[in-house]
Parts: C-alpha cells; structure tokens; sequence
C-alpha cells in the first residue's frame, strides 16, 4: 500500500507535522510519499492519502486547497484523511477542536474518513507582517508530536480496511444558484436605473447607479456566501461581473443608451461590484459558522491526549 502525505505550509509548522506522520506511517511498514502539496500534479497510483494544510484566519492554506479541489475526482475513489495547523495556544490539546467552515466542506466533498486539529508553530524570527504581528503574544511551539504519532499510527492501523465513504456535495455550490444570484442582482441593478433616469438627470442617474450597483451586489453576495459551502470569493466574483456585462449587452436596445457608452455607466459599476463580491465572499470565509454543524467522522487517535 503507497500512501501520499501532502500539505500546504508558509513557516514551516504543518511541513513538520507531516514529517512526524510519515515517520509514523514508515515505522508502521507503510510506503510513504511525502510531498508538498505544489508539487503534485497527479495521485495515479496511490491507494490513500493524507492531507494537512496551516489554518490562517480561519482558512486552510491555499495549496492544500488547490490541491483538494484539483484532484477532487480522484480523491473520492481513496481513503482520505485530513489534519490542520494552526491553534497558536493550547487549545489543541485540551479538547478535540472541530474543523473550520472551509475545510468542514472539504471532507464532505471529498468523503474524507476523519480530520485532526493540531497545535501550531510561530517562531520568534517569522517572516511576514501578519506574522510578526503575532510573535509578541504567540511565539512558540503548540505541536504535540506524542500526539501526531499516536493520530498516525492510528490511521496505519485502519488503511488495510478502510474505504472511501459517500461524498456530499453542498447544494450551495450548485450552478444554478450561482446564475440565479447574479440575474437577481443584475435585475435589482436595471431596476434602480430605470428608476434613477425617471426622476432625474441622466449624468445623475449614471452616478447614482455606480454607488447603488455595489452596494445590490454587496447584499446579493451576502446571500450567496452566506449558504454553506458557497463557491469561493474570486470565481463567483468573476461569474457574476461575467454573467451582468453579458445580460448588459444582451438588452442594450432595452437599456438606456447613456447607461451602456459611458464608462460611469458600465464599466465603473462592474468594477465596484466585482471589488464588493470579491471582498465580501474573502471576509466571510473567515468566519465561524454561525451555528454548530454535523461534526465529520474523527480517528479513534482523538482518546490519546
């Protein structure tokens, strides 16, 4: 059995963790591959995996899932396992800590067996300005490697008979949803238009569009990211500036004519907004759940703390 351990890392904290897991799993006669997770351009040939990423502001690092959403097909027909980094105390350790809302969606669409929180690490030389802003309360080791190990060992233990379980793909991420969003905020943007051009001037009603245009997007994509499991921020942004520039064009003869030559008129709007999307869906993907969950399966290695 060949199983690939793979990871996003900035500091070098989760490379760590995935080093103590390889080692464990070698110890346990399993053939490894550890690897980081850019460096991956296929899984043929593995027969499970286990996957780490460092938590930042509630979000998994971006190659860890890159990684997931690229080889997300493949990863559904193998056992999978997930463990995070990050917790900069000891809270860790002192109780099983759930999944953040990303990486929550992460196993349920890969149908990944279980998912470990561990400790992080900050070193007091860190790189970065976010990251030097923390060394003065948070510098300091938070791994527990006895605990590492025993989660891996744990996982040796299953690999000859665990199986991929059924992946859940939230309804939110649907395409019709998206595209159902984006017409809404594009009608909303049309209406408030129209209704600015019957009562005033049109280089007042072009410059009253351009601030009620971001604004309609900004509650539009508050629905839309508010649902669990909401694509990412920079795809729906673009989606949605894609899916209004083309009803703009769509229904120019229908359209004021000063609303669609102007750049205060067009192209300003489908900025702000696109500005507004993107901003909104990044800050909400930092966020806690607004209520628990259904916790995903966890490894039997959570009763060794």
């Amino acid at each position: 059995m060949r199983v690939l351990v793979t990871w996003g890392s900035r500091h070098g904290g989760t490379t760590g963790i995935a080093k103590i897991i390889t080692a464990a799993l070698r110890d346990a006669g399993i053939d490894v591959d550890p690897r980081p997770a850019h460096d991956i351009d296929t899984i043929a040939g593995y027969d499970a995996a286990i996957i780490g990423g460092a938590l930042y502001a509630n979000r998994w690092h971006g190659e860890a899932r890159r990684f997931v959403t690229r080889h997300l097909a493949a990863l559904r027909g193998l056992p999978v396992w997930m463990f995070s980094s990050g917790p900069l105390d000891d809270s860790a350790a002192r109780g099983t800590l759930p999944p953040v809302r990303e990486v929550e969606v992460l196993i349920e669409r890969v149908g990944a067996l279980g998912h470990e929180t561990f400790g992080g690490r900050l070193a007091p030389d860190v790189t970065g300005w976010m990251a030097r802003a923390m060394v003065r309360d948070h510098a300091g080791d938070w791994r527990d490697p006895a605990r590492i190990r025993a989660w891996a060992v744990d996982i040796a233990a299953r690999l000859a008979t665990a199986r991929p379980v059924a992946p859940i793909e939230p309804p939110a991420r649907s395409l019709p949803r998206l595209i159902a969003h984006a017409i809404t905020g594009w009608s909303a943007c049309a209406l408030a238009m129209s209704g600015l051009l019957a009562v005033t001037s049109p280089r007042a009603a072009l410059a009253g569009h351009a601030i009620a245009a971001p604004l309609i997007f900004a509650v539009v994509a508050r629905l839309y990211f508010g649902a669990r499991g909401a694509r990412g921020a920079l795809p729906v942004a673009i989606a949605f500036t894609a899916i209004t520039a083309v009803l703009d064009i769509a229904t120019w003869s229908l359209r004021s004519d000063v609303a669609l030559a102007s750049f205060t008129g067009s192209w300003l709007p489908l900025a702000l907004s696109f500005a507004t999307i993107w901003a909104i869906g990044g800050t909400m993907s930092t966020l806690p759940w607004p209520k628990p969950t259904r916790r995903p399966p966890t490894t039997r290695a959570t009763a060794h703390r």
